[in-house]
């Protein structure tokens, strides 16, 4: 396998002063390897064969590459719509307690309000006085 890349190596970039046809018992112009017509035939159709199977498992890992990618995309994408979805659950939540909170504030009666008010004054007031008795 490596002597016949190697020789597609020089083939591939030998010129035409390197390269002949002989018929049976011609001699060669040149010193070199000789090869029969089926195996030149295997070594220069080895690069194409190569070159193709190259191409093949480049488109075929680019196309794998964007499958995976698209599907990466579809998955950030339903993931985003979920939480999108369970984002505006929280806040209609939120916002139904609000309103329930805001109608049970509504409910009370305005006396107990002022009883408060009144009882917080009368309670200050009391622990002020108190204060200044015990600092004399």
């Amino acid at each position: 396998m490596l002597n016949s890349i190697m020789l597609l190596a020089l083939l591939s970039t030998a010129s035409a002063e390197d390269f002949t046809v002989l018929a049976e018992e011609q001699p060669a112009p040149f010193e070199g390897v000789l090869l029969s017509v089926s195996a030149a035939a295997e070594v220069l159709t080895k690069y194409e064969v190569l070159r193709m199977e190259c191409d093949l498992e480049v488109e075929f890992q680019l196309d794998k590459s964007g499958t995976k990618c698209k599907l990466d995309k579809e998955l950030l994408e339903a993931r985003i719509t979920t939480l999108d979805k369970q984002y505006t659950e929280i806040v209609a939540q939120k916002e139904l307690v609000i309103e329930k909170q805001q109608a049970i504030i509504k409910k009370q009666s305005p006396q107990y309000k002022w009883i408060w008010f009144t009882g917080g004054i009368v309670l200050g007031g009391a622990t002020y006085y108190g204060i200044q008795q015990a600092a004399k």
